[in-house]
């Protein structure tokens, strides 16, 4: 509502409305464009394993390249990882993975890579969502294997899983996750 010279209340005109309405989309096209990665899903990723590189070359950039493009907390997380080595002999920084998260401060803004040695972790693995930008990398030659027999019984259906991630940035490569509880049956409670 606004006063005419008169001293009459009047209601904006729908012309004013229209206006007014337009900036404000215009405004948020503008704000949200300046945050949207774009890609390309005619270029499908090839089947064949001789065909990845070339594809891999040929659409992923060095990070130095794509840093416009990229999530700003992403890119400054990535200038400066870290590495945290886990062996099962004890040969790493620890000897289990549950000790290498727990070592990753709360409200961590850099890329913290858990390089994960050979061999089978019975580990229930938690990770909290204030712990962001987490990798866990297996060598591919021995990829190691995160395992755990939780049931819906003992931890209910969502939280019986042998990994549960909540932070965001997460990614992991060369890593056998498997829940070793036994199968579903129909006899056993939460099985």
């Amino acid at each position: 509502m606004f006063y005419s010279n008169n001293g009459i209340r009047r209601s904006p005109s729908n012309s004013a409305n229209i206006i007014n309405l337009a900036s404000l989309l215009l405004l948020a096209i503008i704000f949200l464009s300046g945050h949207v990665v774009f890609y390309d899903d005619a270029t499908p990723i090839p089947a064949d394993a001789g065909g990845v590189n070339g594809w891999f070359s040929t659409n992923v950039k060095p990070m130095a390249d794509r840093k416009g493009g990229l999530d700003l907390a992403l890119a400054a997380a990535e200038e400066s990882p870290q590495v945290i080595k886990v062996r099962k002999d004890g040969s790493g920084d620890f000897s289990n993975i549950c000790d290498a998260i727990n070592s990753i401060p709360s409200g961590n803004t850099k890329r913290v890579i858990i390089w994960i040695g050979a061999g089978e972790y019975v580990e229930k693995i938690k990770i909290e969502g204030a712990k962001r930008f987490i990798t866990f990398y297996g060598s591919p030659d021995a990829m190691p294997t995160i395992s755990y027999s939780g049931t819906a019984f003992q931890y209910e259906t969502v939280d019986s899983a042998s990994l549960i991630v909540e932070s965001d940035y997460f990614m992991a490569a060369n890593i056998i996750i498997k829940n070793s509880a036994p199968r579903p049956d129909g006899v056993r409670k939460g099985a």
